[in-house]
């Protein structure tokens, strides 16, 4: 009975929003389920947990979600890196974001799925899991990725980026 009431006040008040309100829910409503991300980031400038949709074409962007509705997108350009009308060379972004050891195609390296660092300590699993484990300019690190999970750690520093396919 609680959920039949539930299903009818939604249906009202979705019905009786204002015009905003409305466009926002079938905005919602147009993000194909597959396309969204579980999306985990972390460094001393962001610390962010929810839904993303990565894209790497044309460039690459990954917009992040908060309670379902766009907070910004991380767009990735040939000589910067932006988040939303915020650009900064990528040199200096990915210094802020990463630490002394990051370096200027870093970020999109790693969201593209590409060795960092030039691929030292890699390894590929029976199963396809491609696993980087290093240690660079007094820094661990772990880097894993496959088909559905980006995983990146700086174990020194703390900065995480995690990406999982969610289904």
């Amino acid at each position: 009975m609680k959920y039949i009431a539930f299903v009818i006040f939604g249906v009202l008040f979705i019905s009786c929003a204002t015009p905003q309100l409305q466009e926002e829910v079938n905005n919602q409503a147009n993000i194909n389920k597959k396309d969204l991300k579980l999306v985990l980031i972390k460094s001393k400038n962001i610390s962010f947990y929810d839904f993303g949709i990565l894209n790497l074409t044309p460039e690459i962007s990954l917009e992040l979600f908060k309670l379902g509705k766009s907070i910004g997108k991380f767009m990735i350009k040939e000589r910067e890196i932006c988040f939303d009308d915020d650009c900064a060379p990528k040199w200096v972004a990915s210094k802020a974001f990463f630490g002394d050891v990051g370096y200027d195609t870093l970020f999109e390296e790693i969201l593209s799925k590409k060795d960092i660092f030039d691929g030292i300590g890699k390894s590929i699993d029976a199963n396809g899991l491609i696993t980087q484990k290093f240690s660079f300019g007094g820094n661990d690190f772990i880097y894993e990725h496959s088909d559905d999970v980006i995983f990146f750690k700086n174990l020194t520093n703390g900065v995480i980026v995690i990406i999982n396919k969610f289904e």
